[in-house]
This record gives structure tokens, C-alpha cells and sequence, in this order.
């Protein structure tokens, strides 16, 4: 039930269509994920049905002075895996891979596949699809564990694997 339930208000906050100024509505903006063979997925519900819904308490320094939050979303590792975006060719393969998330305004973070891969670094970092209870207009990457909050990316539009 919680997944259908994610899954519906993920497909909706995905496919956000913002106002203009003259009354109409632009193209709605839909982020997406690139592997490193091209595939190209829309972060839609469709992509993340059946996958673990999670909640994470999440404090950083910022520009702004400290934040904190809680937000709700699914890992980034069971995201990549579900989607088959990770390169398991190889003797640990996944640590070749670095991965790109870009934001709606360009700010662009890179990380290490490493990083999140439950054998290795085991971060659990999540694209977040509500903070504090309430949706967000397009996901957020949230890295918990860091002391400033730089590595969070919100609005993403694209994340691309390589």
C-alpha cells in the first residue's frame, strides 16, 4: 500500500508543469536518468514501483546557517540496480562507475558508484520526493552525513551514469 501510494505522488510531483506568466503552462519537467550505454529512463513512478520507500532525519551547513529536514524517497543504489545501471562486469565493477546529478538551475555534483554500493562506502543517499511532509516540485538529492549540504542537489533533472 505505502508503495502504490509513493509511487502515485512520485509520478505526480515528476510531471510538474509550472505557470507562466501569460496563464499557459510550460512543458512539464521530468527528470530522467542515463545510463552509461545510453538508456534513458523517466524518473516516473512507473520506474521506482516495488522499490523500498524510505525516511531519513538529515542535517548540513549551509550558506543559510544550519538546515535539517526529513525527507522521503528511495536510494539512489536500489534506484541504479532496479533499473540495471550498474556496471557489474568485472571484479567490482560498480567502482568504475561515477555518476553526474544536475539540477533544474545546472548545479551539477559527481559521486562515486562506490560510494553507495552496500559493500563499499554503503552511503545511503536517496532521490527525495517529499521534505518535512510535503511533495517537492522535482526531486532532491539528499546526502546524509555530510557536513555541508553542497552535495545536495535539489530540483534534479538528470542523473547520468558513466
Amino acid at each position: 500500500m505505502r508503495s502504490a501510494l509513493f509511487a502515485a505522488a512520485f509520478c505526480a510531483l515528476l510531471s510538474v508543469s509550472p505557470a507562466l506568466a501569460d496563464g499557459t503552462t510550460a512543458t512539464p519537467v521530468v527528470a530522467e536518468l542515463v545510463g552509461g550505454n545510453g538508456k534513458a529512463v523517466k524518473l516516473d513512478a512507473g520506474a521506482r514501483s516495488g522499490l523500498a520507500v524510505i525516511e531519513q532525519d538529515v542535517s548540513f551547513q549551509s550558506a543559510k546557517g544550519q538546515e535539517s529536514g526529513r525527507y522521503r524517497g528511495v536510494l539512489l543504489w536500489d534506484l541504479f540496480k532496479a533499473e540495471g545501471m550498474l556496471d557489474e562486469a568485472g571484479h567490482h565493477g560498480e567502482l568504475r562507475q561515477v555518476f553526474s546529478v544536475t539540477g533544474a538551475d545546472g548545479y551539477r555534483i559527481d559521486f562515486s558508484v562506490g560510494e553507495i554500493a552496500p559493500e563499499f562506502g554503503n552511503r545511503r543517499i536517496m532521490l527525495a520526493t517529499e521534505a518535512d511532509g510535503k511533495p517537492l516540485g522535482l526531486p532532491r538529492v539528499v546526502v546524509p552525513g555530510d557536513k555541508r549540504g553542497a552535495r545536495s542537489v535539489r530540483d534534479v533533472v538528470r542523473i547520468e551514469m558513466r
